[in-house]
């Protein structure tokens, strides 16, 4: 009678587990909402052909061609930087490299800031 009774009981105990689980699974599932993230690549900067950059920009792409593969070129006329997405050719990462109008290496995050601190230095010296 008792293992009657210990059975029955162990049931019921995995029945009522089985059943608080789903239940939670369902609470947990019915309150989540879908999470969308949306990323816009809006930084002003629009495809642009090779040939249509100036020759310095031209030179410094050039001269990028024996370490990088050249993935994509666009071009900022209200900063007037060129932003030039690459790949290594040693180990495929990927790098994205921005130039002034000058061919110069520059960062996008602050351009124009890089700009006016070499001017400041030249005017101390």
């Amino acid at each position: 009678m008792k293992k009657v009774i210990l059975s029955i009981a162990l049931a019921a105990s995995g029945i009522f587990t089985s059943t608080s689980v789903q239940a939670a699974n369902t609470v947990n599932t019915t309150n989540e909402k879908p999470i969308i993230e949306v990323t816009l690549d809006d930084d002003g900067f629009v495809d642009v052909k090779f040939e249509e950059l100036n020759e310095k920009v031209q030179a410094a792409i050039n001269a990028l061609k024996e370490t990088y593969d050249i993935d994509v070129i666009k071009y900022n006329a209200e900063k007037q930087i060129t932003k030039v997405k690459v790949t290594n050719k040693e180990d495929q990462s990927q790098k994205k490299i921005y130039f002034d109008n000058e061919g110069v290496e520059t960062t996008w995050e602050e351009p124009v800031k890089d700009i006016e601190q070499e001017t400041k230095t030249e005017e101390v010296l």
